[in-house]
Protein backbone atom coordinates (compact mmCIF):
# COMPACT_ATOMS: atom_id res chain seq x y z
CA UNK A 1 0.00 0.00 0.00
CA UNK A 2 0.69 3.74 0.13
CA UNK A 3 1.91 3.45 3.37
CA UNK A 4 5.13 1.63 2.57
CA UNK A 5 6.19 4.41 -0.05
CA UNK A 6 9.79 5.82 0.49
CA UNK A 7 10.29 9.26 -0.63
CA UNK A 8 10.49 9.65 -4.25
CA UNK A 9 9.20 6.37 -4.72
CA UNK A 10 6.20 6.40 -6.30
CA UNK A 11 6.18 2.67 -7.89
CA UNK A 12 6.70 3.66 -11.64
CA UNK A 13 7.05 0.79 -13.86
CA UNK A 14 9.39 -0.52 -16.08
CA UNK A 15 8.78 0.45 -19.75
CA UNK A 16 6.38 -2.42 -21.80
CA UNK A 17 9.20 -3.80 -23.25
CA UNK A 18 10.84 -4.72 -20.33
CA UNK A 19 7.82 -6.00 -18.49
CA UNK A 20 6.34 -8.26 -21.39
CA UNK A 21 9.66 -9.57 -21.14
CA UNK A 22 9.64 -10.48 -17.27
CA UNK A 23 6.14 -11.87 -18.29
CA UNK A 24 7.24 -14.17 -20.85
CA UNK A 25 10.45 -15.45 -18.59
CA UNK A 26 7.93 -16.19 -15.94
CA UNK A 27 5.45 -17.88 -17.81
CA UNK A 28 8.31 -20.24 -19.63
CA UNK A 29 9.50 -20.87 -15.93
CA UNK A 30 6.28 -22.11 -14.66
CA UNK A 31 4.67 -23.89 -17.76
CA UNK A 32 8.24 -25.66 -18.42
CA UNK A 33 10.15 -25.95 -15.70
CA UNK A 34 7.17 -26.24 -12.63
CA UNK A 35 5.08 -28.30 -15.50
CA UNK A 36 8.47 -30.83 -15.85
CA UNK A 37 8.99 -30.79 -12.18
CA UNK A 38 5.39 -31.48 -11.31
CA UNK A 39 4.82 -34.52 -14.07
CA UNK A 40 8.02 -36.15 -12.16
CA UNK A 41 6.92 -35.72 -8.77
CA UNK A 42 2.86 -36.60 -9.50
CA UNK A 43 4.67 -39.94 -11.76
CA UNK A 44 6.92 -41.07 -9.22
CA UNK A 45 4.17 -40.45 -6.12
CA UNK A 46 1.38 -42.49 -7.72
CA UNK A 47 3.83 -44.86 -8.83
CA UNK A 48 5.20 -45.31 -5.09
CA UNK A 49 1.93 -45.49 -3.51
CA UNK A 50 0.28 -48.18 -5.99
CA UNK A 51 3.33 -49.93 -5.12
CA UNK A 52 3.62 -49.15 -1.35
CA UNK A 53 7.21 -47.83 -1.73
CA UNK A 54 7.76 -46.20 2.01
CA UNK A 55 10.35 -45.80 3.89
CA UNK A 56 9.59 -45.54 7.67
CA UNK A 57 11.48 -42.63 9.38
CA UNK A 58 9.63 -43.61 13.33
CA UNK A 59 5.82 -43.45 12.24
CA UNK A 60 6.04 -41.23 9.47
CA UNK A 61 5.72 -43.02 6.08
CA UNK A 62 7.93 -41.24 3.52
CA UNK A 63 7.61 -42.38 0.08
CA UNK A 64 11.04 -44.55 -1.11
CA UNK A 65 12.15 -41.71 -4.07
CA UNK A 66 12.69 -39.24 -1.27
CA UNK A 67 15.21 -40.77 -0.13
CA UNK A 68 17.48 -39.09 -2.21
CA UNK A 69 18.34 -35.08 -1.22
CA UNK A 70 18.25 -34.17 -5.04
CA UNK A 71 14.86 -35.43 -5.13
CA UNK A 72 13.91 -33.57 -2.01
CA UNK A 73 15.71 -30.42 -3.74
CA UNK A 74 13.26 -31.04 -6.35
CA UNK A 75 10.09 -31.29 -4.63
CA UNK A 76 11.09 -28.49 -2.62
CA UNK A 77 11.91 -26.41 -6.02
CA UNK A 78 8.45 -27.60 -7.55
CA UNK A 79 6.52 -26.28 -4.20
CA UNK A 80 8.18 -23.25 -4.32
CA UNK A 81 6.96 -22.51 -8.12
CA UNK A 82 3.99 -23.63 -7.19
CA UNK A 83 3.50 -20.99 -4.61
CA UNK A 84 5.63 -18.42 -6.57
CA UNK A 85 2.71 -18.75 -9.21
CA UNK A 86 -0.31 -18.60 -6.65
CA UNK A 87 1.62 -15.25 -5.07
CA UNK A 88 2.18 -14.27 -8.69
CA UNK A 89 2.15 -10.05 -8.97
CA UNK A 90 1.58 -9.69 -12.19
CA UNK A 91 -1.26 -11.97 -12.13
CA UNK A 92 -3.00 -10.29 -9.63
CA UNK A 93 -2.60 -6.97 -11.17
CA UNK A 94 -3.93 -8.19 -14.20
CA UNK A 95 -7.25 -7.25 -13.88
CA UNK A 96 -6.15 -3.93 -12.91
CA UNK A 97 -3.64 -3.38 -16.12
CA UNK A 98 -4.42 -2.10 -18.91
CA UNK A 99 -2.28 -0.02 -22.20
CA UNK A 100 0.96 1.67 -20.19
CA UNK A 101 0.07 -0.25 -17.11
CA UNK A 102 -0.05 -4.16 -18.96
CA UNK A 103 1.72 -6.49 -17.34
CA UNK A 104 2.44 -4.33 -14.24
CA UNK A 105 3.36 -5.76 -10.16
CA UNK A 106 2.52 -2.15 -8.68
CA UNK A 107 -1.11 -2.52 -8.08
CA UNK A 108 -2.85 -2.87 -4.75
CA UNK A 109 -3.06 -6.68 -4.91
CA UNK A 110 0.06 -7.24 -6.37
CA UNK A 111 1.92 -5.03 -3.56
CA UNK A 112 0.43 -6.75 -1.20
CA UNK A 113 2.15 -10.17 -2.47
CA UNK A 114 5.63 -8.94 -3.80
CA UNK A 115 7.34 -9.32 -0.25
CA UNK A 116 5.85 -13.43 0.02
CA UNK A 117 6.94 -13.81 -3.80
CA UNK A 118 10.11 -12.42 -3.21
CA UNK A 119 11.10 -14.60 -0.69
CA UNK A 120 9.42 -17.57 -2.65
CA UNK A 121 11.90 -16.90 -5.30
CA UNK A 122 14.85 -16.24 -3.35
CA UNK A 123 14.21 -19.67 -1.98
CA UNK A 124 13.54 -21.27 -5.71
CA UNK A 125 16.63 -19.79 -6.94
CA UNK A 126 19.04 -20.78 -4.42
CA UNK A 127 17.41 -24.12 -4.98
CA UNK A 128 17.94 -24.16 -8.65
CA UNK A 129 21.68 -22.95 -7.69
CA UNK A 130 22.27 -26.03 -5.27
CA UNK A 131 20.93 -28.34 -7.91
CA UNK A 132 22.76 -26.93 -10.65
CA UNK A 133 25.70 -26.72 -8.56
CA UNK A 134 25.33 -30.80 -8.20
CA UNK A 135 24.57 -31.60 -11.79
CA UNK A 136 27.27 -29.49 -12.32
CA UNK A 137 30.40 -30.37 -9.85
CA UNK A 138 29.58 -33.77 -9.14
CA UNK A 139 28.43 -34.78 -13.07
Amino acid sequence: GSGRRLAGDDYSDNSLEVRVAIFVCRIFIYFCSMGSCLVYHVKWACREIRQRAFVWYGFIPVLAYLTNWQDIASLGLTLFLVAMMCFEPILHCISESSGEHLFTEHCDAGERYLFVYSIMSTAAMLLYFLLLADLSVFS
